[in-house]
């Protein structure tokens, strides 16, 4: 542990009167579910046996819905599955905790489509899922802008259906050239997070598990010019004087700050 630099984190926390939570793939990686790429990704985790991984290119593009309904369907509806299993680590918690104590709040930005931060207690209304959610559906012609809550896996059909015009469903998130995806829901929620952002004067960022695969979060991140702190297993480096890097696990890094954040308080 660096301590000097948790230090450092923290005391940005407790000067702040926000957060701003940027959170990528690896935020959810203590949450069982791995990171996407590589033989051990999760796009590799969810090929059926008679799948193999020179297929991912095809299940990762929008127009696999069309293309071949059914295998797109066994693959999405595994992740859904997966995601459906998996639970918000303690980590959520612990910012949620941190959040509750700011005059404004918090605000999470993240890429993940697992649902966790709401099923972690965040309020919905304060999250941006800048790629959207595969807890949510619509239509994969799409006939209308209408988004809709997924069932469970166990209860819907081998291939879900639109509930407007009975063509086929898919879910609400952003793949690969994908002109299908109805951004309507995401739309929505960049709008409140403008809105709210109008209201803190003090905000900190908090960005966790952002890779540079897909550097969006990164980007949104670095773009609000506000003190920043980076969690991150790997890349972490990150220059200026009101920022810190912490490498490392999401979970050990935010239990890291939140023991110095007991302690400085204690005192």
């Amino acid at each position: 542990m660096d301590t000097k630099a948790i230090q450092h984190a923290s005391q940005l926390i407790r000067q702040a009167d926000a957060l701003i939570i940027a959170a990528g793939a690896g935020m959810s990686v203590d949450s069982g579910l791995p990171d996407f790429r590589g033989s051990r990704g999760l796009w590799t985790t969810l090929l059926h046996e008679d799948m193999h991984e020179r297929d991912l290119h095809a299940w990762t593009q929008g127009r696999c819905f069309e293309a071949d309904p059914t295998q797109a369907w066994r693959f999405y509806g595994e992740a859904l599955r997966v995601c459906e299993k998996a639970v918000p680590h303690a980590g959520h918690g612990l910012l949620l905790d941190w959040a509750r104590r700011k005059p404004h709040g918090a605000f999470v930005y993240t890429s993940n489509v697992d649902g966790h931060f709401e099923a972690a207690g965040f309020a919905p209304e304060r999250i941006v899922e800048c790629h959207g959610s595969i807890r949510h559906f619509q239509c994969a012609r799409p006939c209308s802008p209408h988004i809709w809550p997924a069932m469970p896996m166990s209860d819907a059909p081998l291939l879900p259906r639109c509930r407007r015009c009975g063509a086929l469903a898919r879910p609400n998130f952003l793949l690969f050239s994908d002109p299908a995806w109805v951004v309507a829901r995401t739309n929505a929620q960049r709008l409140r997070m403008e809105t709210w952002r109008a209201g803190p004067r003090n905000p900190v960022v908090i960005e966790i598990g952002a890779g540079l695969a897909l550097p969006g979060v990164r980007m949104f991140a670095q773009s609000l010019r506000l003190p920043l702190i980076r969690v991150n297993d790997d890349a972490a480096e990150i220059h200026g004087a009101a920022t810190v890097a912490l490498h490392g696990r999401a979970l050990d890094v935010l239990q890291d700050i939140d023991q110095e954040l007991a302690r400085v308080h204690a005192q």
